[in-house]
C-alpha cells in the first residue's frame, strides 16, 4: 500500500474558535463572503459573528448568499462576477459542504478567465489548466459531514448539460484556514447530525478503499 498525504490547510477545532479568527493571519484586505441561500447562517448569528471577526481583524467584507444545497454552475459565475467587482482578494466561505465547495469553485474562476466548464476535467469539461492561482480561501464549517474546510475539490451542477461533477483538485485550492467550531452545528436538528455523521463515515471508507 502506500499513498501522498497533503494536508497544508491550518485547523482551529473546538469550542468557541470562531472568536479567535480575528487573531489569525488574513491573506488579504477584502472578502467575499459565501453563504447559502436559507435563513440559519443569519438567523443563527453566525454572519455577523463573522463579520464582526472580520472587521476586527481589519478586513472589509460583502455578502454573497445565493447558494444553494447543490450549487449550480450559474450560481457560481454570478458569485465570481460579484467577486471581481467587488474587488474582492480573498474568500471566506460559511456554511456545509455546498457552500464550502462553491467558495473554492469561486476563488478558482475569480482570478481566471473563461467558463468554469474550461477548466473541468470530466463531463463535457475540456480540462485546460488553470492560468493563475485561485483566491485565499477560509472555510467555516457549520456541518461535520463533509470535510470540505480541508480538500481542495468542489461539486457543481452544469443545469444545461445535466452534468454534477467535482472540479479543482489542484494543491492552491486548499483553504489556507479551518474553523471547525462545534458551536456552530448545535443548531443542527438531531435527524441530520446523524445523516452528516453517515456522510463522514462513507467518505472515510471511500478514501480507505481508494487507496488499497
Amino acid at each position: 500500500m502506500s499513498y501522498n498525504m497533503y494536508l497544508p490547510t491550518r485547523t482551529l477545532f473546538g469550542t468557541g474558535m470562531l472568536n479567535k479568527l480575528y487573531k489569525q493571519e488574513m491573506p488579504g484586505k477584502k472578502a467575499l463572503l459565501v453563504i447559502s441561500s436559507g435563513k440559519s447562517t443569519k438567523a443563527n448569528g453566525y454572519l455577523s459573528r463573522t463579520q464582526e471577526q472580520l472587521k476586527l481583524a481589519g478586513v472589509e467584507s460583502v455578502v454573497f448568499d445565493k447558494i444553494q444545497p447543490n450549487p449550480l454552475k450559474s450560481t457560481i459565475m454570478a458569485g465570481v462576477t460579484y467577486a471581481r467587482e467587488n474587488g474582492c482578494d480573498f474568500i471566506v466561505a460559511l456554511g456545509g459542504g455546498s457552500v464550502m465547495d462553491s467558495g473554492k469553485i469561486i476563488a478558482m474562476m475569480a482570478t481566471n478567465q473563461g467558463d468554469l466548464w474550461d477548466y473541468v476535467g470530466s463531463g463535457t469539461g475540456k480540462g485546460l489548466p488553470l492560468q493563475k492561482k485561485p483566491l485565499p480561501v477560509i472555510c467555516i464549517t457549520t456541518t461535520a459531514g463533509t470535510g470540505s474546510e480541508v480538500d481542495q475539490w468542489g461539486v457543481v451542477t452544469h443545469e444545461e448539460r445535466n452534468e454534477k461533477v467535482g472540479c479543482g483538485g489542484i494543491d492552491s485550492l486548499f483553504p489556507v484556514l479551518a474553523i471547525v467550531d462545534p458551536e456552530l452545528m448545535l443548531t443542527v436538528p438531531p435527524k441530520y447530525t446523524a445523516y452528516q455523521g453517515f456522510d463522514a463515515l462513507f467518505h472515510s471508507n471511500g478514501w480507505n478503499l481508494s487507496i488499497m
